[in-house]
């Protein structure tokens, strides 16, 4: 028996979370904005301090060389505190961060608690089509995220780059996937794998989504340290690199951090689809006596596992990193994707639940 009632106040509770999402992504941008700008600002007006330094301190050079050194010196320590200082603020201050990541935070919950009333409404775990594996998995991309930048707040400078993917996913679920609430189709029912099986395979593409943006973010944080470097080898001005764009990546942490954290979350994803695999092909075996029939989703899956054991492996011989490991890894979410939605909307085959 479907609760209708409360299905309609899940369905509510996921719209208030999208709108919560989008002010916090709206938040966590100003918060890239303004500091950027604000570094941009100050580094600009250090430079023209040591420039009318270094002119007002040139017919005085008869003394030595030390009396004039100490002037550059000291609008470099100046230059480095304000550097220091953009974008932070007292720990009591609400800086626009803040704001963002409370709102973010708030959404979650408000994400979680609409998942919980769909389950309580069918009466059933809250992923039988692509609405609800979306809505679920995308709740789990918030709590892993919020997790980490609980543990590690410099991560929060992230906040932009997974909002936006998880409001996409989002709008995508409530615009073009979204279905009545329902009860399990028959091949689905009576069977404990959809626990095991299914949870698996929304934490492990949660991983890859968020293994996907962090090697994003790699790929342009190694291209544009690479740019610096050799504009200040040319002896031009290395932070007007990219322009304002390059101001928000110079809050990024840098390329090689970031090859670690994405190498770290695709290490686990790649765990939980090597059991995504065995899961499902034991699941197979119980519903229609094989392990292993070639059908698309099954096929896919195995694509997936492939690329990502590559990467990983490439990864960890030492020969194959930076740019060309993040590609890899970008190619393995691809994959994801496209087993998730041309695999589930287009091609038909024996795992075509997506209700649609």
């Amino acid at each position: 028996m479907i609760d209708q009632q409360l299905a309609e106040i899940s369905n509510l509770l996921i719209v208030v979370t999208i709108v919560l999402y989008v002010l916090a992504l709206i938040g966590f941008s100003a918060d890239l904005a303004s500091t950027s700008q604000r570094r941009s600002d100050e580094r600009l007006a250090a430079r023209e301090e040591q420039h009318r330094t270094a002119r007002a301190a040139q017919p005085v050079t008869v003394g030595g060389a030390s009396g004039t050194s100490s002037l550059p010196a000291e609008a470099d320590e100046a230059g480095d505190g304000t550097d220091a200082t953009a974008g932070g603020g007292s720990s009591g201050t609400m800086t626009s961060q803040r704001f963002a990541f409370l709102l973010a935070l708030a959404a979650t919950v408000l994400h979680i608690a609409g998942v919980a009333t769909r389950a309580i409404a069918t009466q059933r775990v809250p992923w039988a089509n692509m609405y609800e594996f979306t809505t679920t998995s995308s709740a789990v991309v918030m709590a892993v995220f919020l997790i980490f930048s609980i543990k590690r707040a410099e991560l929060r400078v992230l906040g932009t780059f997974v909002v936006g993917p998880v409001l996409l996913a989002m709008l995508l679920a409530q615009t073009l996937w979204i279905v009545p609430a329902a009860a399990l189709t028959p091949s689905l029912q009576n069977s404990h794998w959809i626990y095991i099986h299914i949870s698996v395979a929304i934490l492990s593409t949660s991983l890859s989504i968020l293994g996907a943006v962090v090697a994003s973010l790699q790929l342009l944080q190694a291209r544009h340290e690479r740019a610096l470097v050799q504009k200040a080898e040319a002896g031009d001005a290395p932070e007007e690199h990219w322009g304002r764009f390059g101001h928000v990546l110079d809050r990024l942490p840098s390329s090689t951090v970031l090859e670690a954290l994405s190498f770290r979350i695709h290490s686990v994803a790649f765990v939980g689809w090597t059991f995504t695999l065995i899961f499902g092909a034991i699941w197979a075996r119980e519903a229609w006596g094989r392990y292993w029939g070639w059908d698309p989703k099954e096929v896919w899956t195995f694509i997936i596992w492939v690329i990502y054991a590559a990467y990983l492996h490439a990864r960890a011989t030492g020969g194959f990193r930076g740019s060309r490991a993040a590609g890899l890894a970008l190619a393995g979410f691809v994959a994801v994707v496209f087993n998730y939605t041309i695999v589930n909307t287009v091609i038909n085959g024996l795992h075509s639940y997506s209700g649609l």
